[in-house]
């Protein structure tokens, strides 16, 4: 989706003005916690290269009506002031939230939707990449959704066996293996889970071949990293 929607569009741009497509339209990923969402969108912002700029609720929130709204302002004119950059919204949900679903907060939600949906179209026009992030997309606001704010709501699950495989062979060429490695089994037992996992079975297994002496990451390492790997509940985004 991003090379298609987002990469393409940056490096062939003369043909796509020619069509009326001046720059790549804003995108929400949404998708249960550990499927990858800020891991993909890391990696597009280093290819990129472009300064980035992030909104979440640690660094906007506050309990004062007005003072949302105002922080929210400032990093979207950072960001227009640095252009062509890309403005991550991580945890979209705890400030987007539907401003008819009622609450103690929700007179902060209309101001902070209001101010969002004036300063979207406006950053996009001034060649900010807006990408947001959500767990929970059946909160987010309706009229943030529309086309003309956020052009793409695009669902990331969790990862097929394929992507973990081209994952575990990454993480695995930067280890010192033995000819035992083979991570086509890790990839089977590890698909449909959180990608901090796959991470973690090759640590464990770095882990315990060290504490055994080994200078060389094994297979019987990497098995007895996966039975003490088991699946947890729930998860981390």
């Amino acid at each position: 989706f991003f090379n298609e929607h987002i990469v393409d569009i940056v490096q062939n741009r003369e043909r796509y003005k020619a069509l009326g497509i001046d720059f790549p339209a804003a995108v929400v990923l949404h998708g249960p916690p550990g499927c990858g969402k800020t891991f993909a969108v890391e990696r597009l912002v280093d290819f990129l290269g472009w300064p980035s700029f992030q909104i979440d609720a640690s660094s906007v929130a506050s309990p004062y009506i007005h003072e949302t709204s105002k922080k929210v302002a400032e990093v979207f004119d950072k960001a227009m002031q640095n252009a062509p950059s890309v403005l991550v919204i991580d945890e979209m949900e705890a400030f987007l939230a539907d401003r008819e679903s009622g609450g103690g907060g929700s007179h902060h939600r209309v101001e902070e939707v209001a101010e969002f949906l004036r300063r979207i179209p406006e950053a996009i026009a001034n060649r900010v990449l807006i990408v947001a992030m959500t767990n929970r997309i059946e909160m987010i606001d309706p009229a943030i959704q529309r086309r003309g704010r956020f052009d793409h709501v695009v669902k990331v699950d969790m990862a097929s066996e394929t992507e973990v495989l081209a994952l575990l062979r990454k993480l695995l060429s930067e280890m010192p293996c033995d000819g035992t490695v083979d991570p086509e089994p890790l990839a089977k037992s590890l698909s449909g889970r959180p990608l901090s996992d796959v991470a973690f079975a090759i640590r464990e297994g770095a882990r315990l071949a060290a504490r055994a002496g080994k200078d060389r990451l094994s297979q019987e390492h990497l098995r007895a990293a996966m039975e003490g790997n088991a699946a947890r509940e729930g998860g981390s985004s």
